[in-house]
């Protein structure tokens, strides 16, 4: 490319919300030589606008009102895979702060540009960035379609002929090593360029060879030095919380978590882990609202999902769930509510196939659960996912962590090992929700273990026909289970059989009321077949002893 910029033959597309700043920008490029210059006013258009047909410039503002911002749209091009090798994207503010200026860096455009700028400045931005691009256009096409090794052939390239962009080829070329696995060449690439008196990216990049090589100490011991030099690197306060992570120092990785979110918090994947060391730290207020955090940021990204709504509440109910107190309790469930209110006009419902009505009466029967209203939780999960649960049919994916929750609270230990099971097969299951899963059984784990134990000593007492001592046994086992429906079924099998064998009304009334409590609990419930048929032919015994 000579130095003089040619724009006549490239299209080019600004996005920018505002009027006047598109008409400046606009007669900027037209005197550059451009020809096809087009204009959107928000990011949602100038995608559908790149769909239709590619630009070979972008020039997207950051802050474009209330719909994606630039580093979206950026993001939503590579995500989709719409982002051609050859087109330039710049990203253009008026926001100079180090939040707005490191966020948007860290997805690395081809340039960033402060308003004001000249004419002079973004004819040289340009120039730079297509040289660049045309020279690298082998490294950029392999990077583009993922064929890593190809890339790296094309690195080697480039760093044996002491290309004008050698030094990026090395950094991109170590980047790959190490995302390959590659790691002995990382550091063979590494000392070469430390013995050539390497910058500080090296030392970062050999920091991360380092953590890779679980050597998270000698990995510290380089961010150090790194950050000492250059305290706003992100990517080095992102490893530098790795490391703590690999060495379980969990109050050091959510320190370093939280300086790493001041600096660049418009990262899902940073507030995400955020949330998970905050929850694992105890912490989890700063969980709650890094998970607010990610909600917010999904809303108008290629990510939006309901089920960062769906996180965000159950974080919500995670703190209530640790909280010390009932106030705090209160406090934590009247915010759920609240949130869930704000949700029913939530855009990310329209994108999914789970309903607004779905997600309420799926929370409110956590919160019932949560309070020790079982009857009322079993009811509404029931009238959602009753006839799913009997027939084993698999859940939607957005809820199928909580309602293992409520059968847990409620007792009904296998219908949620079985929702367990089948989550975990059919769905990738983001790293957040694997822990609160993960937990819940845990916490679970003593409560299901008693009466696993009693449930199963009532069953053989109950075939040696001994069935005083299975009724015993049955009726602990309800008590750590109070609306498991084997059980309760099981209970009412032996008290029919101890009544067959009685001899007085008296031993028999008093199994009357207990019965009855059972059968108002399988009254509530969508059964299985076997559980029903069992339920309708013991409902006939107990009415010829007079036990319903």
């Amino acid at each position: 490319m000579s130095e003089a910029l040619d724009l006549s033959d490239k299209r080019v597309l600004i996005i920018e919300d505002q009027k006047a700043f598109q008409v400046m920008l606009k007669g900027l490029l037209i005197n550059l030589g451009a020809k096809e210059v087009d204009a959107k006013r928000t990011g949602e258009a100038g995608i559908a606008a790149y769909a239709r047909r590619p630009y070979d410039i972008l020039l997207v503002d950051y802050n474009l009102g209330r719909g994606k911002n630039g580093r979206q749209v950026l993001e939503e091009l590579r995500q989709r895979g719409m982002l051609k090798p050859e087109t330039l994207f710049f990203i253009i503010t008026g926001d100079n702060t180090r939040p707005m200026v490191l966020s948007a860096l860290e997805l690395q455009p081809d340039d960033y540009l402060t308003k004001p700028f000249s004419h002079r400045v973004l004819r040289a931005r340009l120039l730079r960035a297509y040289k660049r691009r045309m020279w690298l256009r082998d490294v950029f096409k392999s990077l583009y379609n993922k064929d890593y090794e190809q890339c790296i052939e094309a690195c080697q390239k480039h760093i044996n002929a002491q290309s004008r962009y050698a030094a990026y080829c090395q950094k991109l070329q170590i980047e790959l090593f190490n995302k390959t696995g590659q790691l002995d060449a990382a550091d063979n690439a590494i000392e070469h360029l430390l013995d050539e008196g390497g910058q500080s990216w090296a030392r970062l990049k050999q920091a991360e060879t380092r953590l890779l090589q679980q050597r998270p100490d000698d990995a510290l011991e380089l961010i150090a030095a790194v950050i000492k030099k250059m305290p706003n690197a992100i990517e080095a306060h992102d490893l530098k919380t790795r490391c703590f992570l690999s060495k379980e120092a969990m109050d050091d990785a959510l320190d370093s978590a939280r300086v790493a979110i001041t600096m660049a918090p418009f990262s899902i994947e940073r507030q995400t882990l955020l949330a998970r060391i905050a929850r694992d730290s105890e912490n989890y207020e700063i969980a709650k609202q890094a998970m607010n955090n990610v909600l917010q940021i999904a809303r108008t990204s290629v990510h939006r999902n309901v089920q960062h709504l769906c996180n965000y509440l159950r974080a919500i109910l995670d703190a209530a769930e640790h909280a010390e107190t009932r106030q705090q309790i209160a406090k934590y469930q009247t915010e759920a509510t609240m949130e869930l209110q704000r949700a029913r006009f939530d855009e990310n419902l329209v994108y999914s196939d789970i309903s607004f009505e779905t997600i309420e009466s799926i929370l409110l029967s956590r919160i019932d659960a949560f309070n020790g209203r079982l009857r009322e939780a079993q009811s509404r999960l029931n009238q959602i996912f009753g006839d799913d649960l009997a027939a084993g049919n698999s859940l939607p994916e957005e809820v199928s962590f909580d309602v293992v929750a409520i059968l847990m609270d409620l007792g009904e230990f296998e219908k949620a090992d079985d929702i367990v099971q089948q989550y975990q097969q059919l769905f990738t299951i983001d790293e957040y929700t694997q822990r609160l899963m993960r937990d819940r059984v845990s916490r679970s784990e003593q409560r299901r273990t008693q009466f696993r134990q009693m449930h199963e000593r009532g069953i053989q007492e109950y075939e040696d026909r001994r069935y005083k001592e299975a009724l015993n046994s049955f009726r602990e086992a309800l008590k750590m289970a109070p609306l498991n429906s084997g059980a309760a079924l099981n209970f009412i099998q032996a008290a029919v059989r101890y009544c067959a064998e009685a001899n007085s009304d008296n031993e028999i009334g008093f199994l009357k009321k207990e019965c009855l409590s059972c059968l108002r609990t399988l009254q509530g419930m969508t059964l299985t077949e076997s559980h029903a048929a069992r339920y309708e032919q013991l409902i006939k015994q107990t009415a010829r002893f007079n036990l319903s």
